[in-house]
């Protein structure tokens, strides 16, 4: 740990000054080393001071008349002097307790020519004193380390390597301030205030950056994604500081990052805000739909111009009309020009939906996105990912037998589910039964997705697509050969 600030003092001195002067200047969000803060019981006195003058920014060295004939203090200054010598740097901040100039130079000339602070001004002076130099104005990283403590985290004085990481965090990234912004901020990153040359704007931003470093750090280690419960998202952004504000300002990224908390009643702090929007979204599109405006209808199933934004479609008894297999699209993983959102693999969803652990959801919901996951017919899986690899999956040759026979069937009428291709759907879902800490066996999940005839729906889907394909080139022959007779006349 590093500190602002080392106070070296007699003891004697606690009473009168150095205890009211450590708190103080605490008080002021400064990381102090003082004995009786930072001294706990069965400590190394030896060790614990040095840690300390050798992890400090500044040293105060009250010098006083019993400073004077106490050795320990003494050898306090001499650690302090000597990596103010070797930094080149004004490290030492003397406050005279008692004392004169003439009896300071008469116990060190040096220290008697640096400017030193009275305690006979008060302790309000003294302390206004100290954090002029403790907090100059304008320093950009203590300007965002008080937001931090401002906002509630304890971060490290700016002298610590972690604000080098900060620093990175808030570099612009490519995308910013484009039409692909929200792309650039990573998994549960927000757009960060401007960039700004001045201080205190600079500051601002860099304080963001932090907040979010440590939110992002988090929601990783508990791979937070779009199949947590709602109670443990709303749980994760009320334990971090600063989160709870940022997504109140830039709603749609949490619909994105969390669209289960969309879904009518489970947006906990946050319901209020979604139904307000999804209510003024409804309003938008009505109008845009007795204009006869006819945006969106390639997306719908009616043909008309959707009920409301795709992303609130959770949120709309209809769904907004949307078809189902562009909802789970959406929902797995985002929009195509918004914030990355997806943590797993298109399978794994599919087993968190065929699992119990989804039965927090409202049935209809659960069906309509089991549905799409079926009509989107994007889940086989490939080669191992890193996350089945650390389970040893790659290791087992009937990994892809799926894939490799569904291929070479082209129909679902020549498709025969053999044993060894059994066997990889039940590892494979096994695989996402470990990563999700599903309860249910990956022989269990393999009967719910065989019974749910995900199989026979993806032969299905890739007939239409063919179908579409065909009439397309047929559209196409068509209008060249039209081109060709009117040439012709």
């Amino acid at each position: 740990m590093l500190f602002d600030v080392f106070i070296s003092h007699a003891s004697e001195d606690k009473d009168d000054l150095v205890r009211p002067l450590a708190a103080a200047l605490q008080q002021n969000r400064a990381e102090v080393w003082y004995d009786e803060f930072s001294l706990r019981a069965g400590d190394s006195l030896r060790r614990s001071i040095d840690i300390g003058l050798s992890k400090c920014r500044h040293g105060v060295v009250v010098l006083s008349q019993n400073f004077f004939r106490k050795h320990w203090p003494q050898w306090e200054l001499d650690g302090l002097l000597q990596r103010q010598n070797s930094e080149g740097r004004q490290l030492i901040l003397p406050v005279w307790h008692g004392v004169t100039r003439a009896d300071v130079l008469g116990y060190s000339p040096s220290l008697a020519d640096k400017v030193a602070v009275d305690s006979k001004q008060g302790l309000d002076h003294v302390v206004n004193e100290l954090l002029k130099v403790l907090h100059p104005e304008g320093s950009t990283l203590l300007i965002a380390r008080d937001v931090l403590i401002q906002a509630g985290y304890n971060p490290p004085v700016v002298t610590d390597d972690w604000w080098l990481d900060v620093v990175a965090a808030s570099a612009t990234n490519p995308m910013e301030g484009g039409f692909q912004e929200a792309m650039g901020w990573g998994h549960w990153g927000f757009p960060l205030p401007p960039s700004d040359s001045r201080p205190a704007n600079r500051g601002l931003r860099l304080a963001q950056a932090a907040m979010q470093m440590l939110w992002q750090e988090e929601a990783e280690r508990q791979r937070l994604s779009q199949v947590s419960s709602p109670e443990q998202v709303l749980e994760f952004i009320r334990s971090q500081p600063g989160l709870a504000i940022t997504c109140e300002d830039y709603l749609p990224y949490l619909a994105a990052y969390a669209p289960q908390l969309t879904i009518r009643g489970c947006g906990g702090d946050f319901e209020e805000l979604f139904e307000d929007w999804y209510r003024n979204s409804i309003k938008g599109n009505q109008a845009r739909r007795a204009k006869g405006d006819k945006t969106g209808t390639a997306l719908t199933k009616n043909g008309l111009p959707p009920k409301t934004e795709e992303i609130l479609a959770l949120r709309d008894p209809s769904f907004g009309d949307y078809s189902p297999a562009l909802i789970a699209c959406h929902f797995v993983q985002g929009d195509i020009m918004g914030p990355p959102v997806r943590v797993f693999e298109t399978i794994d969803y599919v087993a968190w939906f065929l699992s119990d652990e989804s039965s927090w959801m409202p049935t209809r919901v659960r069906r309509f996105l089991i549905e799409g996951l079926k009509e989107w017919a994007v889940w086989l899986w490939h080669h191992p990912t890193n996350d089945v690899r650390s389970l040893g999956v790659d290791e087992n040759p009937i990994y892809g037998s799926l894939l490799h026979e569904m291929d070479n069937a082209k129909s679902v009428a020549r498709f025969k589910l053999s044993e060894k291709t059994r066997q990889d759907i039940e590892a494979r879902m096994q695989a996402s039964s470990m990563l999700l800490k599903l309860k249910e066996s990956g022989a269990t999940l393999a009967k719910r997705f065989l019974d749910e005839k995900f199989i026979e729906k993806w032969f299905d889907e890739q007939q239409k697509i063919h179908r579409r394909d065909k009439d397309q080139q047929t559209k196409r022959k068509r209008a060249k050969h039209s081109e060709r007779g009117k040439g012709r006349n």
